[in-house]
């Protein structure tokens, strides 16, 4: 990988400078598959003052003139992104002739060196680390994960940290949170020596059997492994919708509140009104529900979900993760405004301090073509939803803070 870096003034016209703004933001996950075809991995653009600086991460074969070029013919959303950039645009003063984006050097430090051209960096997508609280690593050869099988494609193969790592760099996320896949100790010990042995793994979510007389010694004994940061039953694959509502299950709950351990919610519709009565029946509970609990987003079904959802307003201690939403759409054929409601509705429940955001990759690659286009989704709804700090609060803090990080 290389880093290339342009640079190029905008008219005086605050107006139409914000208008660019918000249509980058808009289509930022449209630009960015038509990008990823010509060999850029990643685009980071600045805004300062009326000076746009444009940074690409491309591969080492990337030519300027060449693969950008195709990019804007093959593109569709390119055309209109130059009519309205050549309304907006004027050359640096260092631009040689017939350039319109000037080629710099060297690629600056955004933080400081970006700064002493005349302020602070303001940049268009969300600033910050980003904290990715939901995703697997599997190795198959393990053996306990029941659900796997060869008809997953792109699943049914071992997804361990160099497979991830460079999607991480490339969306500027700096830690993450691994979530268990298989309803086992075992896995949770398997995911806990990956945390252990990778910088930027800062927790993991296991599992444990809270339907056994042991669970509280059990429990116990994971809680003193200072990776261990919450666990879950995999509610969504039992047989039984109101399982969490067993006497022993419930008991063993209470002794979670109690140590103040997170548990997780993995729910899809049918179990969400029992998990919701386990948290009323739980005081103190700190608990996340995970993938806004799987409405049907593929059919827009709101409702039964939406007012089981608004039920957990009330509950300071519940979080929800923003995570999991693209496979639950259409495959083929979604776009970030099939996702728009259910992201609004739990923003309206949980408000801006208790919502996180997670990839579920590798799953969501069922639906998304790569790890960037579930983070830039997620960017383009909520970018005129959110303010800067909402964004930090989202994308970093709100985890942070849940996980004790």
């Amino acid at each position: 990988m290389k880093e290339i870096a342009f640079a190029l003034d905008l008219v005086d016209d605050p107006a139409g400078i914000s208008e660019y703004v918000e249509w980058h933001k808009k289509v930022w996950p449209e630009i960015m598959r038509g990008m990823a075809g010509t060999g850029v991995l990643a685009q980071h653009i600045y805004l300062i003052g009326n000076r746009l600086f444009m940074v690409l991460e491309v591969e080492d074969d990337f030519d300027y003139t060449r693969d950008f070029g195709r990019y804007l013919k093959e593109t569709p959303r390119a055309a209109e992104w130059d009519t309205m950039m050549r309304k907006l645009q004027r050359t640096v003063p260092w631009a040689a002739e017939g350039e319109l984006w000037a080629h710099m050097e060297r690629v600056y430090d955004l933080n400081e060196q970006l700064a002493k051209a005349g302020g602070d960096p303001r940049p268009l997508q969300s600033a910050g680390p980003i904290l990715d609280t939901h995703h697997h690593l599997w190795k198959i050869e393990r053996g306990d994960y029941f659900w796997m099988s060869p008809d997953l494609d792109v699943l049914y193969r071992d997804y361990m940290p160099k497979d991830l790592e460079p999607f991480l760099r490339q969306a500027g996320v700096s830690k993450t949170i691994l979530v268990q896949a298989a309803d086992t100790e075992a896995e949770t010990e398997f995911l806990l020596e990956i945390a252990e042995s990778c910088e930027w793994v800062a927790g993991v979510c296991g599992w444990l059997d809270m339907d056994s007389d042991t669970f509280p010694s059990r429990l116990d004994r994971f809680r003193r492994n200072p990776y261990f940061k919450s666990f879950r039953p995999m509610l969504q694959d039992l047989p039984e919708d109101d399982w969490i509502l067993k006497p022993r299950v419930l008991k063993n709950l209470a002794y979670v509140a109690e140590t103040g351990t997170a548990f997780e919610i993995l729910t899809r519709p049918p179990q969400l009104p029992y998990a919701v009565e386990a948290v009323k029946r739980t005081p103190g509970l700190k608990a996340v529900v995970n993938h806004i609990s799987k409405p049907f987003i593929a059919t827009g079904g709101m409702e039964p979900w939406a007012s089981q959802m608004a039920q957990f307003r009330d509950y300071p201690d519940i979080y929800c993760k923003l995570s999991g939403l693209v496979t639950e759409a259409d495959h083929e054929n979604w776009q970030p405004e099939d996702l728009r409601p259910y992201v609004a509705h739990v923003l309206d429940v949980f408000g801006i301090d208790r919502v996180m955001f997670g990839s579920d990759w590798p799953v969501a690659l069922l639906a998304a073509s790569s790890y960037g286009d579930v983070v830039n989704a997620l960017r383009t709804i909520v970018g005129p939803m959110l303010s800067v700090d909402g964004h930090r609060k989202l994308f970093h803090d709100n985890g942070s803070r849940f996980y004790g990080l």
